[in-house]
């Protein structure tokens, strides 16, 4: 289940099904393709590379290939340990279990808050008892990867009235020999006795979890006595409290400013003495750095393998490998970089107040994320005003390349009112004076043929030519109101090549010797206002000036996240206008017609030529301008997607959204009204028109439901 799989196709349908149903059949399913030579290596064959050398780590007594393990809630049953090492874990995780088997309690266990990104869990969850679970990892076919047990103090295996330090000790002896590591709760074996006696029992490494509601005071006096207690290390931090399950444990993006605030604070007391396993709130290949950037030499995944998808783990070394570990800036000075469209269902307290439960959450914004966030403002505000700077020179000059994006917006009014003016038209069915000299007849004359079919083909050309004009006319009008201003190159480079297009598509009237002298007249009529707006704008850009600005987009997008994907098929969608513009003016230029179109008027070239000569041409002027208008609409939107779609620029969206309506609804709402229904003539059309909804709705989240712009989209 690689993701190139998983977010498109399975994700969808198993986040439709209650959560504890869609992990048992994820499971069943992995199981089944576990049980087979064939299944396993199906299965590693499509996974990721291993990790590689560089990746190891030394920990807890042994080398761990990868830092990144599966946290226990995945597989509680170990069912698919075999295939599931494969991803890039360095360990895996089962559990959580007791001694003693437990029924399922609740029916909604674990739950799925779909819109913060978040589960919550219970470690009262149904399980086996940990000698059963431990039978199953010693009987697991080619498993190669360390297995730890998480271990809860609750349960049947327990007794009566018997403590949880003496559930969690019943539970360590039954599954010792499948072990490679143990972590166990602080709740009920917190005390300095406890701790001694766990340690007691066994030779294997022992962590113990830490909770999330914990004061920096209280981490200190818990990490101290497992310290003295011999234990080899800890999980920072169990999921944040939640009173949506007993005893209920929440880890959602939200949570990993307060595990990264523990898990600085552990390394700088204890250091190597006392390893941290990072735990909660990773999310993304940057949530996992910034865990091991704060001092963890491990890390754990739960909900961000559920939301992220199986190819995390490998991302993630991945990201470790290009940042390298040498880069050690403290966690609260990348946390600003953190995208800001992931919901936050709880902001932690300040870590500077010791007597104040991290996990508490206060009335107003913590200090040190208002430090962040002053820091990331600042930082934005350096890089606008850099941005901004100018040069006296500059400064006399700037009221003139001031007005050249006003020019440019200009230009795009004007096409709107053009494409508005040409639907006017199309829809009365009526030719212009110059056509009606041109031909020598009437419309009217000339719908008495072929049962009108030639009319309303012409209409159909007229109200796609004035949807497309329409678009481009639309960002354009953002072009110049938004990047443009801002100095932004790349959208001045964008209005040239689709201005190039959309006006150099005059001259392919010529080709069948047509010159519409209205059309024409306004072409050269508004071809200096865009000239002149291009050449100022062209003055005020900022930064780098040339071609070079395409290389790198606008923000960055992890391809299987939402905005990555929306991106892919709105790529999909402008390379289809394109390609499909550049058809058409080619057709329009030659043989004007495809086969399905003199299908649809009933007639055949000879028999229009026989009609009036002067027909041809003044049909193939209008498929050459609507395929001008598609091509320069495609490229706007190409260089608008990947240079201008970043988190907060919802004015793009909804010009990309006003401009896709218009386009797809008159290019294809017209043919069921004129009788032009042939599928393969609109396939392309319909497959455009759904890559078009479809990543218009990936990417509205990501570019309209966020708080300021960023140079990089969110994951999730």
């Amino acid at each position: 289940m690689p993701d190139w799989s998983y977010h498109p196709f399975f994700k969808p349908l198993l986040f439709r099904m209650p959560p504890e149903e869609a992990r048992a059949l994820t499971m069943r399913l992995l199981e089944i393709q576990a049980g087979t030579a064939a299944g396993r290596r199906l299965f590693r064959w499509m996974s990721p590379r291993p990790p590689r050398a560089e990746d190891a780590v030394t920990a807890l007594g042994r080398t761990f290939a990868s830092p990144v393990g599966l946290g226990a809630g995945i597989d509680t049953e170990a069912v698919a340990l075999t295939l599931l090492q494969h991803l890039g874990f360095g360990f895996l995780q089962v559990g959580p279990v007791s001694a003693g088997a437990r029924a399922r309690r609740f029916s909604h266990d674990p739950l799925r808050l779909r819109d913060a990104c978040a589960l919550v869990s219970s470690p009262l969850a149904g399980s086996l008892s940990a000698e059963e679970l431990a039978a199953r990892v010693e009987k697991t076919v080619d498993l190669r990867t360390p297995v730890g047990f998480a271990l809860s103090g609750a349960g049947a295996g327990a007794g009566a009235g018997v403590g949880a330090g003496a559930g969690v000790g019943a539970a360590m002896s039954a599954a010792h020999g499948a072990a490679a590591f143990f972590t166990v709760p602080a709740a009920g074996t917190e005390s300095a006795e406890e701790l001694a006696e766990l340690r007691a029992r066994t030779d294997r490494p022992i962590l113990l979890r830490l909770p999330f509601a914990l004061s920096m005071k209280e981490i200190d006096a818990l990490t101290d006595r497992a310290v003295a207690a011999g234990l080899d290390g800890v999980v920072a931090l169990s999921g944040q409290p939640s009173p949506l399950l007993a005893k209920g444990e929440l880890d959602a993006p939200g949570v990993l400013p307060g595990v990264l605030r523990a898990v600085e604070r552990i390394a700088k007391r204890h250091g190597a003495v006392l390893p941290v396993m990072g735990a909660g709130g990773v999310f993304t290949p940057e949530d996992a750095v910034r865990v091991l950037d704060a001092g963890a030499t491990l890390v754990e995944l739960y909900a961000g393998f559920v939301y992220a998808g199986p190819g995390l783990p490998a991302r993630i070394l991945a990201a470790s490998r290009a940042r390298g570990r040498n880069d050690t800036r403290p966690a609260d000075s990348v946390e600003a970089d953190r995208p800001s469209d992931s919901a936050e269902p709880h902001k932690p307290s300040d870590s500077a107040a010791p007597d104040k439960p991290s996990g508490s959450a206060g009335p107003d914004k913590p200090s040190d994320s208002a430090d962040r966030d002053r820091t990331a403002d600042s930082r934005a505000a350096g890089e606008e005003g850099a941005g901004l700077a100018v040069t006296g020179e500059e400064a006399a000059r700037g009221r003139f390349a001031d007005l050249g994006p006003y020019l440019v917006g200009f230009t795009g009014i004007v096409l709107i009112g053009s494409g508005i003016f040409a639907l006017l038209l199309a829809g009365t069915v009526k030719l212009l004076p110059y056509d009606v000299e041109f031909l020598g007849m009437t419309m009217n004359d000339l719908c008495e043929r072929n049962a009108c079919r030639i009319v309303h083909f012409m209409a159909h050309d007229r109200v796609s030519f004035g949807g497309s004009i329409i678009s481009v006319g639309s960002i354009y009008a953002w072009l110049g109101a938004v990047p443009l201003r801002r100095g932004e190159a790349w959208a001045w480079w964008a209005a040239l090549l689709s201005g190039i297009i959309g006006f150099a598509s005059f001259l392919t009237y010529l080709g069948y010797g047509y010159l519409d002298v209205w059309h024409g007249g306004a072409t050269l009529a508004l071809l200096p206002v865009y000239l002149t707006g291009m050449a100022l704008s062209f003055r005020g850009l900022k930064g780098a000036r040339g071609f070079s600005v395409f290389r790198k987009p606008g923000a960055r997008a992890w391809l299987y996240s939402p905005a990555g994907l929306g991106r892919l098929a709105m790529t999909f969608t402008a390379f289809g206008m394109i390609s499909g513009g550049l058809i058409i003016m080619m057709v329009g230029m030659t043989r004007v017609f495809v086969p399905q179109d003199l299908e649809y008027m009933g007639t055949t070239i000879a028999e229009l030529r026989s009609i009036n000569p002067r027909l041809i041409p003044l049909i193939a002027h209008d498929r050459a301008g609507f395929g001008g208008g598609l091509c320069s609409t495609g490229l706007a939107v190409m260089a608008s997607v990947w240079y201008g779609a970043r988190p907060g620029a919802a004015a793009l969206w909804r010009t990309l959204l006003l401009a896709g309506l218009v386009g797809f609804s008159t290019a294809i709402g017209v043919h069921p009204i004129v009788g032009y229904t042939s599928f393969v003539h609109l396939a392309p059309a319909y497959a455009g028109a759904l890559a078009f909804l479809v990543g218009m709705a990936l990417l509205y989240k990501p570019m309209c439901r966020t708080d300021g712009e960023s140079r990089r989209f969110s994951d999730l």
